[in-house]
Order: structure tokens, then sequence, then C-alpha cells
């Protein structure tokens, strides 16, 4: 395939799941010989995907704040994408689309395609140009919300560089204080309400407290709006067992040596995923209080349809996350079976060369046929209800 000039705008700069997805995908084509540069709004505070691209020598233009005005962030955008020559915008997620929308594709001028890695389909973002999800379970909502041109690419894992063995956990069990006799459980996760993370490391505390165990010791990687209430919690813990019991990490550019070290993951998304492609066994985290351990079953395409996340049905304690822990934590030889099992899976399903090639094959559809001016103003319409009727309209209700 000859080399694409392809513009990423990033949803944003913090080490959430979807950033990382299109970090790897560009750096995976880049050295298959694309052009991709990438985008993304400013932030208010650290911002570690810019030492990400840097790592991975990627250009990453940074507009803005969170206070710029849409329209400088797009002509900003639209000035990129004229010096950069490029040929195809892959946004991702919803703002990022519509900045795309409105910006550098404005009347068509260049293809964009939309990948969207969320849990619940939103509206917003165009309805005739190709839109990417990664949870099988969306795509009738994706079609009842009129999109025309549904893709199914699951998110990716860097089974290359995620695999057991490939970094040394050795200083992490030492730095959270596991013990080689310990079984240490991992979380590695943005610590925000959102998808109620932050409410699954809560309830594996509360599991943690419950099984009042000194074999078990809980680490906790990463950074967020609820990292002060849940160390606040942590060190309640803590007192009450009488030792280390939970420890929080923060957040970490490189947590493979957490995964490297943990006998055990819980998590949802991307994060479990990586879990699995270190060869761990995995505890999958969902909503309304939800987790379940991810093994051969009736639970394995449901688990991957929703990207390792579930739906519970709002338990008032942590009494079920306690038992699917002991049951791993008293059973090396089980954890070492779905260790490998799971491992196998991620390969066969999520290696990043596979999704980098399908993303490949829909920039090939866009450059021999793009939607053009045509399908630009089939969205019009709808993009400007949603960009600027609704919030108009709020801001109103809100008076």
């Amino acid at each position: 395939m000859r080399s694409v000039r392809v513009l990423v705008h990033l949803n944003n700069l913090a080490l959430g799941g979807a950033q990382l997805n299109a970090v790897d995908i560009a750096r995976t084509l880049r050295d298959r010989g694309h052009q991709p540069v990438l985008f993304a709004q400013g932030v208010d505070g650290p911002a570690p995907l810019v030492e990400l691209a840097a790592e991975h020598d990627l250009d990453l233009v940074v507009a803005g704040d969170p206070d710029t005005p849409h329209a400088v962030v797009r002509a900003r955008l639209t000035g990129l994408a004229e010096e950069h020559g490029s040929q195809v915008i892959h946004a991702w997620e919803v703002r990022a689309a519509r900045n795309a929308y409105f910006g550098p594709g404005r009347q068509g001028r260049l293809p964009i395609v939309t990948t969207f890695y969320g849990i619940r389909m939103l509206r917003g973002m165009p309805r005739h140009q190709p839109l990417v999800l990664g949870l099988g379970a969306l795509m009738p909502d994706g079609r009842a919300f009129g999109h025309r041109d549904l893709r199914l690419i699951e998110p990716p894992v860097n089974t290359r560089l995620d695999a057991p063995g490939s970094v040394s956990g050795a200083a992490f069990r030492t730095e959270v204080g596991a013990a080689d006799d310990q079984v240490l459980l991992c979380i590695v996760t943005r610590l925000v309400s959102g998808l109620e993370k932050d409410a699954g490391v809560a309830r594996t505390m509360a599991a943690v407290r419950l099984l009042d165990d000194p074999g078990l010791v809980l680490a906790v990687v990463g950074g967020g709006p609820s990292e002060d209430k849940l160390r606040a919690e942590a060190d309640r813990v803590n007192e009450e067992l009488g030792r280390r019991a939970v420890v929080f990490t923060g957040q970490r550019s490189d947590p493979r040596p957490a995964y490297q070290a943990a006998d055990v993951v819980l998590g949802m998304g991307g994060s479990a995923l990586r879990g699995l492609a270190f060869g761990k066994p995995v505890v999958v985290h969902g909503a309304s209080g939800y987790t379940a351990i991810h093994e051969p079953g009736p639970l394995v395409e449901p688990h991957a349809s929703r990207c390792m996340y579930g739906h519970g049905d709002h338990p008032v304690d942590a009494k079920a996350l306690a038992a699917q822990i002991r049951a791993l934590a008293d059973h090396p030889e089980r954890r070492a079976e779905l260790g490998s099992w799971g491992r196998e899976w991620v390969v066969g399903r999520f290696s990043l060369d596979h999704v980098s090639t399908a993303f490949e094959e829909i920039y090939r559809e866009l450059l021999r046929k793009p939607p053009g001016r045509a399908a630009w103003l089939r969205d019009l319409e709808q993009m400007s209800r949603y960009e600027f009727v609704k919030p108009t309209a709020r801001r109103l209700i809100g008076r």
C-alpha cells in the first residue's frame, strides 16, 4: 500500500485506553511507511501522552487549553492538515469527530474515519463516513442511530511488548511490599468516576478488607480526580487490618512492570486485555458492582463484545468479589491455566498488527472512493443540531 498521510486527532492527552490505542496504531502504521501526525487539544495539568508520543518519535501538535474556543482549535487543526498534506483524518471519539467535520473535513475536503471505543453509543458523529466501534454489542445501537458505514475493530493489544517476561516485575513487587510468598493483586486504571472505574477500585479494597488475609497485597496504579478519596479509603483499610494491604503507586507512563509483577489483574477495558496479554488471570470490573473471572465459558463473548466490561445488579457488598479473589489466590495452578489460556485468546483476537491492518484497509477505501461533499452535506443537519442547537437549548434551560 502506498504511504498515507493521516492526521490523527486524539481524544485527550491522558493515559486512557483509547488514547494509548491511537498512539500504538499510529506508531505501527509509521513503522510500515505511513506518515501520521497526532493532534490534541491542550489540558490543564500533566499531559503524559506528550512524553509517550516523543518516546515513540511521533509528531504531536497540541493546540490551546481546555477553555480554547472550538473555532480556534479547528482552525489550528485545519492549518495542520494543510501543512502536513493530510489525506485522511482519523478522529478518536465524539469531540474529535466534530472538530474534524467542521474543520479540515468541511465540505468533504478530507475524508474522516471516526473511532469510538466507548461502552455506550453517543450521537453527534458523522453518519455517512466510516464509524469504527470497539464493541460488538454497540453495533445495533449504531445502526439505530443512523450510521450508514459501521465497522467493528476491537481495541488492540501490543502483544509483543505486553508479553510475559518482556520486563521485570521484581522491583515493582519490592516497591509495593509484596513478598514472594504473597499474592499480588494489581489494578491499572484511571482513577475517575467514568465507567465506575473508581467504584471498582473501592470494591476491591472492600474485598481485601473482608478477606483480611496477610498473604494478599493490592497495588493500584493510576491517577485522576478520584485519587485522594481512594487513597483516604486505603489508609482506613490499612489501619483496620494493621498492615500495608493496599498500596497506591500513582500514575506510570509504563505500567508493564505492574502487570508482570501481578499474580492477579483486576480491571476493565484495555487494562484487562493487557493483563491477559501478560499471561495473568483477570477479574473483570464493570457497572453496578459487576465482577467476574474471565475464563473459558459463557462469559467470554459478553466480555469481548463489551471490551472486558460487564453490568451487575447493584450488590450491597463485596462478598462476590472476595470469593473470586479467594478462588484464584488459593489455587496457583488455576492461575497458571487461566493465564496461559488468556494469553492465547488475546494474541488470536486483539493483536496490534491485526487491528492496524484493518485501519490500513479503511484508509485505502477512503482514498480510492472518498465520501466527498455529498456525504458531508447529508450529515450537516444532525451535526449542526448536536454542535449548536442542543448546547444553546441547555444554556437557556439552565438560566
